[in-house]
């Protein structure tokens, strides 16, 4: 019986890796087929801004034309960061330097990244882990919402739900309030400089405030700092590039406001 059982789990292996394509593929080979065997993760695919976006984020341009490294390969960052902005854009450069992407930097040639991401208990978690948590090809699930009475964005439970696979509950819920606040500071300082801009456009004209729009363009980038420094925990992305740079657009801005001010009491 024993003989019969090991003879059957052979077989089983031997047809399972038939059944995996040699060579180079495609983006719409990888769909028919995985669309038989996990119907699921080609809907969850489908439904992300991967595949709704031009050019699509296509499987290939994640797991690369080899099925044998296929898995491995969307595991590491490199498979990101290239078409989000690179190393240097505030979405990626936010993480690198966070304490996750520290770790991960110095400790990534020591990882199997064979292994899948659940079971492979890395020490520190990449784009893959967190954004794609449990193979989930949605990676808009990961995004954070908007509170529907301020419009500002805020950092929901749901989205640091997968920080509990390290840390403890609490902590997390700590971090999250901590990062809402922090948020909601940048957004006053922002909503701010934005009504001294509207009330000015009723007696300069848009040359005239072209300096201050500028800066307030500038002012939502800061802005947009702050969230990315909260969601990854980055200290450079909530302070440095974060609160004192708007603290510093604000007051650019007051300033060419007050020139327009004291210019028109020259005339």
């Amino acid at each position: 019986m024993r003989t019969i059982s090991l003879a059957i789990l052979l077989l089983f292996a031997i047809n399972s890796q038939a059944a995996a394509p040699t060579g180079s593929f495609n983006s719409n080979q990888c769909i028919d087929c995985h669309q038989k065997n996990n119907s699921a993760l080609i809907t969850d695919w489908k439904k992300s801004r991967h595949a709704q976006t031009k050019p699509t984020a296509s499987c290939i341009g994640c797991h690369g034309k080899q099925h044998s490294n296929a898995a491995a390969s969307s595991r590491k960052n490199k498979s990101c960061i290239n078409c989000h902005g690179g190393k240097q854009s505030p979405l990626v450069h936010s993480y690198l330097n966070s304490k996750h992407g520290a770790i991960l930097r110095m400790e990534q040639h020591t990882y199997d990244w064979q292994q899948p991401l659940a079971n492979a208990n890395y020490r520190a978690p990449g784009c893959a882990y967190c954004h794609m948590h449990q193979g989930n090809h949605d990676a808009d699930i990961q995004q954070n919402k908007k509170n529907k009475q301020s419009g500002n964005k805020i950092i929901s439970g749901a989205n640091f739900a997968v920080c509990r696979d390290c840390h403890s509950p609490r902590y997390i819920n700590r971090l999250r309030e901590n990062g809402n606040r922090m948020i909601n500071v940048a957004q006053m300082k922002f909503n701010e400089a934005s009504k001294l801009i509207s009330t000015a456009k009723q007696s300069y004209t848009k040359k005239q405030l072209q300096p201050a729009l500028d800066q307030l363009n500038t002012m939502n980038k800061h802005l947009n700092n702050v969230y990315l420094g909260a969601v990854h925990q980055s200290p450079d992305y909530q302070w440095w590039h974060g609160q004192p740079a708007l603290d510093g657009d604000l007051l650019k801005i007051k300033g060419v406001l007050g020139d327009l001010e004291r210019m028109e009491k020259l005339k």
